[in-house]
């Protein structure tokens, strides 16, 4: 994929998501079990996400950790959702600033998830070249050294994986997807 193609594709998964978060039953929006996250947490934490790399992707590339792999080259989506599943049941969770806190009525987490889809986009246009895909490097909290591309596959399956699991806990009859 080129970076025209991953824009593409996380401003479709975007407006998927958007429009699901956007059609549950307000009193679902915010009810959680004990041991979940509500889908406004799980809406808070992919705004998270896409706030934070939208910062990354901002800095110069001697700063937060960017670095070049050599020789280029990267992961594709199927390893890096390996990568990531494998991680998630060896125990990494969300921490720090990853940590959901939702602020706000549904309609005004879903437009600010909207809001940070296009930041993420907007970023990626401006900050960033097809060149840099597959040699430029950043840290991921849970898949360590990533390249540009690992971490744009990453966040279209992240986004996936949260909205799955919203889905599945909420008709648990379902066959659970990863």
């Amino acid at each position: 994929m080129n970076l025209d193609a991953f824009q593409d594709a996380l401003n479709a998964r975007g407006a998927e998501v958007a429009a699901s978060f956007a059609a549950l039953p307000a009193q679902d929006f915010t009810h959680a079990d004990p041991e979940r996250w509500s889908p406004a947490q799980h809406l808070d934490h992919l705004i998270r996400s896409h706030k934070g790399l939208a910062l990354a992707l901002s800095m110069p590339r001697d700063r937060f950790g960017w670095g070049q792999r050599t020789p280029p080259g990267s992961r594709d989506a199927d390893e890096i959702q390996s990568a990531y599943l494998e991680a998630l049941r060896g125990g990494v969770k969300a921490s720090g600033r990853f940590l959901p806190d939702p602020q706000g009525t549904q309609a005004d987490l879903v437009q600010t998830y909207r809001d940070s889809v296009a930041l993420l986009d907007h970023h990626l246009t401006v900050y960033c070249t097809d060149a840099e895909l597959h040699g430029a490097t950043l840290p991921h909290p849970a898949l360590g050294e990533v390249t540009l591309a690992e971490m744009l596959h990453f966040t279209l399956y992240h986004d996936l994986h949260h909205l799955r699991s919203v889905q599945n806990a909420l008709n648990p009859q379902a066959l659970e997807i990863p």
